[in-house]
């Protein structure tokens, strides 16, 4: 019986730690990027290209904040793609490629999209 209540504590403490990260940096960060690269592909589709480098660089520096714990919850490979799409969205911003630009960054919105269905509570992700 006593190890039935340990396995329940941990499995009720694992849930828990799921549910804390899920709604203190998965939700956050996804729903940011989900409509600040909206934005960032209309300030593209304007041709503003040195609000869109600024823009680019406030976003780049919020994903290393938020990389840093992800690394511990999340499948690296879809942090690893996050990472290769922005590096290609940096490259096609300063190259000033509207249309390869706009296509990175719809890429980047569908991969947090991702992860946040991934990473939501709900039974499919528990069993």
């Amino acid at each position: 019986m006593r190890m039935v209540i340990i396995s329940l504590i941990v499995l009720i403490v694992m849930i828990g730690v799921w549910v804390w990260f899920h709604f203190t940096s998965v939700e956050p960060v996804t729903s940011y990027y989900w409509e600040n690269l909206f934005l960032l592909s209309q300030v593209i589709e304007e041709g503003n290209w040195v609000k869109a480098e600024v823009d680019y660089e406030s976003h780049y520096r919020r994903w290393e904040e938020a990389r840093g714990l992800w690394v511990y919850f999340i499948n690296q490979d879809e942090i690893d793609n996050i990472d290769s799409s922005i590096k290609k969205l940096q490259s096609f911003i300063k190259n000033k490629d509207k249309n390869m630009a706009q296509a990175e960054l719809e890429h980047l919105r569908i991969q947090f999209n991702i992860i946040k269905e991934n990473e939501c509570l709900a039974l499919d992700n528990i069993f």
